[in-house]
This record gives C-alpha cells, sequence and structure tokens, in this order.
C-alpha cells in the first residue's frame, strides 16, 4: 500500500487530535495486581522479578533518577522505584492528562508531566534509563525516529519492552490504532546502550 505523506495529518496535529480520547477512553488499570495479570497471561510466571532483573546490568544507578515515558497513572514507575536503591526518583511522562492527574494524587513523591506525544521535556542525559512499555505501538511510523532520538537524548540506556508482530502493520480495535513492528530490529538499530526485550 502507498501512503501519501501529505494527506497525513503532522506529528503535533495528530498527537493533539488523539489526547481527548486517551484521556476518556483508554483502560489504565487501577492496580498493580492488574498490570502483573497481564503479564502473566503474556506467559511471565514471576513477572516483578523478571522485570526487576532486567536493570541487574545497569545497577547501581548512578544519578538515580528514572523517567517511565508514556506513565500512565505511575504504576509501574512507582514498582521500579521501590525495586531500586530507595533514594531512586522517579519521573513520569503521558500524554494523557488525566491519567497524569491520577498519577500526581497517588504517587505525590514523584514528578508527573502531561507530554505531546513527540518530546521529553527534560536535559540531556539526565536519566540512568527511560522505561518505555506497550508504548512503542501507539507511535506512528513515521514518528519513531524522532521518539527513539528523543528516549536516547534523556538517558544513558533503555529499558523497551513491546509485543514484537515481526512485521510492519497497523491494527485498528476498538477505535485504537496499533503500530505494529519487527520491535526487536528497530531497537537494536535505534539503542545502542540499552537493556532491550522484546516479547
Amino acid at each position: 500500500m502507498i501512503i501519501n505523506m501529505a494527506s497525513l495529518p503532522s506529528a503535533a496535529a495528530y498527537y493533539t487530535q488523539i489526547k481527548s480520547k486517551w484521556a476518556s477512553d483508554y483502560p489504565s488499570s487501577e492496580d498493580i495486581e492488574s498490570i502483573w495479570g497481564f503479564y502473566n497471561e503474556c506467559g511471565y510466571d514471576d513477572p516483578q522479578s523478571t522485570l526487576k532483573s532486567m536493570l541487574d546490568p545497569i545497577t547501581p544507578l548512578k544519578k538515580k533518577r528514572i523517567l517511565d515515558y508514556g506513565c500512565d497513572k505511575g504504576l509501574m514507575l512507582d514498582f521500579f522505584c521501590k525495586a531500586l536503591d530507595a533514594d531512586t526518583k522517579g519521573y513520569g511522562v503521558d500524554i494523557n492528562d488525566e491519567a497524569i492527574k491520577t498519577a500526581k494524587r497517588r504517587f505525590p513523591r514523584f514528578s508527573f508531566q502531561v507530554g505531546d506525544g513527540l518530546t521529553i521535556p527534560y536535559d540531556d542525559k539526565y536519566f540512568d534509563v527511560v522505561l518505555v512499555m506497550a508504548t512503542m505501538k501507539h507511535v506512528r511510523y513515521e514518528d519513531r525516529d524522532a521518539i527513539y532520538a528523543e528516549i536516547n537524548r534523556v538517558a544513558d540506556h533503555a529499558l523497551v519492552i513491546e509485543a514484537d508482530e515481526k512485521e510492519q502493520n497497523v491494527q485498528e480495535m476498538m477505535g485504537w490504532k496499533f503500530y505494529n513492528s519487527n520491535f526487536a530490529e528497530e531497537f537494536d538499530k535505534n539503542f545502542d546502550a540499552c537493556v532491550k526485550v522484546v516479547r
């Protein structure tokens, strides 16, 4: 299929347009147990230990700052901060302003910001690691290089978890678009100093 790039909305227009859908329709998890249930369904017997061990190669953290890009309500950020050093400072960015409001209420010790879907509002190499979990499939293909560059810009490492479809295909489900990819190949291409996991 040939895509007429001129007919696509600009990245800024696209992410602005979908923000309200995220706030009103996205089925966010209300508690950490529902997240563990999802990972159990994906084949992880002990997801807590598995996920924590993925950061072993880069611990102890030098800066003691981690960012969850696509943090939703902050549940996974809280898990990783508790699993790491007690002094670890957590930061979260998400396009969903309603989720960010909830995250700020539930986890006031962390710093949360509403993002624009395109940039990460922090200085170069500010974080030890950026967590990107089940987020990249929501990013359009034409915007991925810019997002990968932002992740690399703000952190020394990235932990990126995504379902791998082995090829590009856009899946539409319940009004949502999922931009599936061969994520293993994509992550290898874009992250040099990266803790990478694709399931």
